[in-house]
């Protein structure tokens, strides 16, 4: 067909991974994939990730897990701490690498959110029911539309910064001061904050490269559930409320749900590097490395060094042919075709149809 002909010949999108073992290339099933242009022998190493737009780290494991290279020392404790931001550190140069990469914004913002959590922790978990419905397209609209008078009434409170009106002119009331308090009286959902400061930071941090990160495959259902989307809504409006005032500009609806659309897809765990990944203490968006497929059978093999990802052939691979890498820990991988399709279908949105799947 001429529109499929259009599409498969369309270049590749911003942020997609160059080397000159392989090329990105549009299919007629499976969006964007990656092809090798010339035989690459087992063990080669074809590609760095090392674009990471946005992480968290679950706040359980905020105490064990570097807060920069995601270092973690079996459940021990890690040395460096910094209490004013909710961060440890495996080293005081991992420390100086994270306050150099956030800026000084970042640190004052992550100020502000630990002081806002560090008292309220067991408020909301952040765990997600399986198997219950997800919100669909209108209903998360509708709820975001919800925010826009509360939302208004907060900007105004924090853009007069204490004075009687702001600098348009705009007079500061006290129902403009309630928003801001009933805002912060709500439940606190610390792992959902994480992961909106940490992608509005890396996006006013990072301008020239949002687009590369909104070139990527979206979900418009992105939440796993009603209590899943009205977390997000809450934390929208305890941003608002906190945040330093450079910072609010970023802070809109269509941002935020831009990051859950984008990362729903196309996040990586961040897991222990021992016992076949057992940990799950985190995870992360490296625009680039999403552009590798999955496949049961997979050709490529991923291994995480810092805040970098490492793809090596795993196997000789032919020119042409499609390189794959695994969307399951090391013990999914072992598992029967049934649970590890219910598992990628549950944890990623699709049923799976590679060649291992196909042949039994």
């Amino acid at each position: 067909m001429e529109g499929e002909e259009d599409i498969l010949d369309s270049p590749p999108p911003p942020g997609a991974p160059t080397s000159h073992l392989f090329e990105v290339r549009h299919t007629p099933h499976s969006g964007r994939a990656v092809f090798a242009v010339q035989d690459i022998p087992a063990d080669t190493l074809v590609y760095l990730g090392d674009d990471l737009t946005l992480e968290v780290v679950l706040k359980e494991y905020r105490r064990e897990v570097c807060g920069e290279c995601f270092g973690y020392d079996r459940g021990r404790g890690l040395s460096v701490r910094d209490a004013s931001v909710g961060f440890v550190f495996c080293s005081q140069d991992c420390k100086l690498k994270w306050c150099e990469r956030v800026g000084e914004l970042g640190v004052k913002t992550w100020t502000v959110v630990q002081t806002l959590v560090k008292d309220r922790s067991k408020e909301d978990s952040d765990m997600v029911d399986v198997g219950v419905p997800r919100p669909k397209a209108k209903e998360i609209r509708i709820a975001w539309e919800a925010t826009t008078e509360q939302a208004a009434s907060i900007r105004i409170a924090r853009e007069a910064d204490g004075d009687k009106s702001t600098d348009n002119g705009v007079k500061v009331t006290k129902q403009h001061r309630k928003a801001v308090q009933k805002a912060l009286m709500q439940p606190i959902s610390p792992d959902i904050m994480a992961f909106c400061v940490s992608g509005l930071l890396w996006k006013h941090n990072n301008p020239q490269d949002w687009d590369r990160f909104v070139a990527l495959a979206d979900d418009d259902t992105p939440y796993h559930s009603y209590d899943d989307l009205r977390a997000f809504t809450r934390t929208y409006l305890h941003m608002l409320a906190i945040c330093p005032v450079t910072l609010l500009p970023h802070i809109t609806p269509e941002n935020l749900f831009m990051l859950s659309s984008r990362d729903s897809h196309n996040s990586f765990g961040i897991r222990s590097l021992e016992d076949e990944g057992s940990e799950f203490f985190g995870y992360g968006c490296w625009p680039s490395a999403s552009y590798f497929n999955h496949s049961c059978g997979n050709n490529i093999e991923k291994q995480r060094v810092g805040r970098v990802w490492h793809f090596r052939a795993g196997r000789y691979i032919k020119q042409g042919d499609e390189l794959c890498i695994t969307y399951l820990s090391g013990e999914e991988r072992q598992m029967s075709k049934g649970k590890r399709m219910k598992t990628l279908k549950t944890n990623w949105g699709f049923e799976c149809q590679c060649e291992r799947c196909e042949e039994m």
